[in-house]
């Protein structure tokens, strides 16, 4: 993606912009990508400000990203999204083995998860069933931290991989996915966010639509799974 190419805009006021990222672009760049597209710079040059990070999106993951004008304002909006009535809601396309009914439609994991120097970090994510398929299922994910890969690494230690994620899922699985519906990226797309802004103020509810290289794996799982219940031929 060229750095020239404008983020589309899902929310602007005076404090903070929100855009939708898509899968493969840095949110800023670092010192082992210190000449890659970047999410910050990109909306820097679109929109003329300055921009402070103060929530991460994965590189492979697409969704809404949100920039603070001012640090005090990156500062506010961090806390206002670490607060325990703030929503931030993904969508997953997640492996889902009939071997593993125990853990049901719907399902909380509170494993633990450690840093790179092995220090232990509380994490929590939710997780309802949306759409069942054969082999695989649309999950809505619901994160309470913000620890690093922290739902692929949930569904991994739930055996509920994410496909087409080629860190914490399975190899098997992503190759049939890429083969057979055209999934070439990591299904895990950031849909929602809902939290008060300004500080103390009405919640705000920024939405950004499952994109179209996703909507097209659905589509095809949806028509796989309408034939495979029509009757056969008599």
């Amino acid at each position: 993606m060229s750095s020239a190419s404008a983020l589309p805009v899902l929310h602007l006021d005076d404090d903070v912009v929100a855009v939708s990222k898509p899968a493969g672009l840095l949110v800023h760049r670092d010192e082992h990508h210190p000449d890659a597209p970047a999410a910050l710079q990109t909306v820097r040059d679109q929109l003329g400000r300055r921009l402070y990070p103060f929530h991460r999106l994965d590189r492979p993951a697409s969704g809404i990203l949100m920039f603070g004008f001012s640090s005090a304002a990156a500062a506010a909006l961090q806390a206002a999204m670490g607060s325990e009535q703030a929503v931030k809601e993904y969508f997953a396309l997640m492996r889902w083995p009939g071997s593993h009914r125990e853990l049901g439609d719907a399902w909380t994991c509170e494993q633990t998860l450690h840093t790179d120097d092995d220090r232990p970090q509380a994490a929590k994510t939710e997780f309802a069933m949306i759409e069942r398929f054969r082999g695989s299922a649309l999950v809505r994910c619901r994160i309470f931290t913000g620890r690093y890969h922290q739902i692929r690494r949930h569904a991994n230690h739930c055996g509920r991989h994410i496909l087409g994620d080629t860190t914490h899922g399975k190899g098997r699985m992503n190759q049939l996915f890429r083969d057979k519906y055209g999934l070439s990226r990591l299904f895990l797309h950031l849909h929602r966010v809902v939290f008060r802004w300004p500080p103390g103020g009405a919640p705000l509810e920024i939405v950004d639509p499952i994109p179209a290289e996703l909507s097209s794996v659905l589509e095809s799982l949806r028509r796989e799974r309408v034939t495979a219940c029509q009757p056969s031929p008599s």
